[in-house]
């Protein structure tokens, strides 16, 4: 047993040393961060001098004066009024009619403009546990809409995405836990699946070098072969065809390999500027 154990330990080290593979773990990125979410932009550009929603209705803040409007702007408001006016640009973009509030469109507009809030809030406090928790509920709550929405209208779905600007990232079937050894393993698998791409590539490349010479050669025996043939009137195995056929190819051949030339000049002629 004990020789059994030194025995992988010697290999594993031996692996180790010999493959030049190097593992980084990657970065933590929370789960109300945009990357998770699919938020692919952030708050809509919303000016500090703009009217809260209630009080844009009225008639007689249009002829008020400045200091009048600054009070009741949003700068003057809060926070509070101006994630009001976020979900409500973001509702406008995909509401069916003027009372729509209740579709499933309206519904993720809603949530979405409460999640882009939030997660500017998370940038500022990202401590704040009680709001973490809160922007992941929301979150969780719009992809479950989205899977509705993507399972009964498909065509709504996308446009839905393109309107509001985000991208859908259901739910993963199965959680898996990242390990040094596991990834390890399959960059030493793609370690040896690039080292055996090249060896092919090489190999590949030499024989189609040695094809010239070889049709070339192949070319002249059927030449000859069928000129002795019909010298001393034996019977004709070799036809017209047959070096026609031996023709195109050595021809194709050569058609290949001065591109392939031209190619490998003009690379290293670019190695060589830089």
């Amino acid at each position: 047993m004990l020789r059994r154990l030194a025995c992988t330990v010697v290999q594993s080290r031996g692996i180790k040393h010999t493959v030049n593979v190097k593992w980084v773990r990657p970065d933590y990125v929370p789960a109300y961060k945009p990357e998770k979410s699919g938020d692919l932009e952030g708050l809509p550009p919303i000016p500090e001098s703009a009217i809260g929603k209630d009080y844009s209705l009225s008639e007689e803040i249009k002829d008020a004066s400045e200091s009048v409007k600054k009070i009741f702007s949003v700068a003057h408001l809060g926070r509070k009024e101006y994630n009001r006016l976020v979900k409500e640009e973001l509702i406008d973009r995909v509401k069916r009619h003027q009372y729509d509030h209740s579709t499933a469109e309206t519904k993720i507009a809603f949530l979405t403009g409460q999640i882009r809030y939030l997660q500017d809030t998370m940038d500022k406090f990202p401590r704040n546990k009680k709001m973490k928790q809160l922007v992941q509920e929301k979150i969780d709550r719009r992809k479950k809409l989205l899977k509705y929405l993507r399972q009964y209208d498909y065509k709504k779905f996308e446009w839905l995405l393109e309107k509001l600007n985000i991208e859908y990232k259901g739910h993963p079937e199965s959680f898996h836990k990242l390990s040094r050894m596991e990834s390890l393993r399959k960059l030493t698998e793609m370690h040896c699946d690039d080292i055996r791409n090249k060896k092919l590539a090489d190999y590949r490349n030499l024989l189609e070098s040695q094809q010239g010479p070889y049709l070339q050669q192949k070319l002249d025996a059927l030449k000859l072969i069928r000129s002795e043939q019909i010298e001393l009137k034996l019977p004709i195995t070799v036809t017209e065809q047959d070096i026609t056929k031996v023709q195109q190819q050595f021809d194709d051949w050569k058609i290949k390999d001065d591109i392939k030339q031209k190619a490998m000049k003009k690379k290293k002629n670019i190695v060589l500027e830089i």
